[in-house]
């Protein structure tokens, strides 16, 4: 495949299966959607953008790939109807960002693969809230810093599942020791309810 993902949306793209529609919510470059094109893993896509100038390079790359890929101006999923989509990305937000497009969304799509930057824990919760599932939750280390690839459904009830990671991926264990020493050090320099939640899941913690 010509287009070069990072270990992030590599993760992303694997969770895509074959002859499903996918948009890709805030393209930006497209990269995501003519990926999964090329590759099979999609068997079409839309991309939105609240950026008309982010969509015009990702016309681009599409026209220099030689892929058909519909664009959309909006705010989020705001552009996409019902049945236009089976798989939703939403990539390379923060975690409230996230929680305000799936918020504000006109109706609900099949499935879900969010990838939060910053506050997981936050797209958890309101999945938590709104009785969606985590059906896959995949921790992902790119440079220095570590992410959660979090795979959702709105058809199955949520199940039991901490709020503050998710146990899968080769990242986790690296994830789990680095986390439990931040932890550590912020808990000697002041008290926390939170961190001490956490730090105790953790520590029971297992990766697969």
């Amino acid at each position: 495949m010509r287009i070069k993902l990072g270990e992030r949306l590599e993760t992303v793209l694997s969770l895509i299966e074959g002859g499903e529609t996918l948009c890709d919510v805030g393209t930006d470059h497209g990269k995501l959607p003519v990926a999964a094109l090329l590759s099979g893993r999609a068997k079409s896509a839309v991309a939105t953008d609240i950026s008309a100038a982010s969509l015009q390079k990702a016309r681009l790359l599409a026209e220099k790939e030689g892929v058909s890929l519909r664009l959309l101006v909006g705010d989020g999923l705001t552009p996409i109807k019902q049945g236009e989509a089976d798989v939703v990305c939403i990539a390379g937000m923060g975690g409230a960002e996230i929680v305000r497009i799936l918020k504000n969304a006109p109706c609900r799509f099949s499935r879900y693969i969010l990838l939060p930057h910053r506050d997981a824990p936050m797209v958890r919760a309101y999945l938590k809230e709104n009785n969606a599932r985590i059906t896959r939750d995949i921790a992902v280390k790119e440079g220095k810093h570590f992410y959660f690839v979090i795979e959702a459904t709105f058809a199955l009830p949520w199940e039991e599942h901490s709020l503050f990671f998710g146990e899968e991926g080769e990242a986790f264990s690296d994830y789990r020791e680095a986390r439990l020493e931040k932890i550590q050090k912020l808990l000697s320099l002041k008290s926390d309810a939170s961190l001490e939640r956490e730090k105790e899941e953790l520590t029971d913690a297992h990766g697969r």
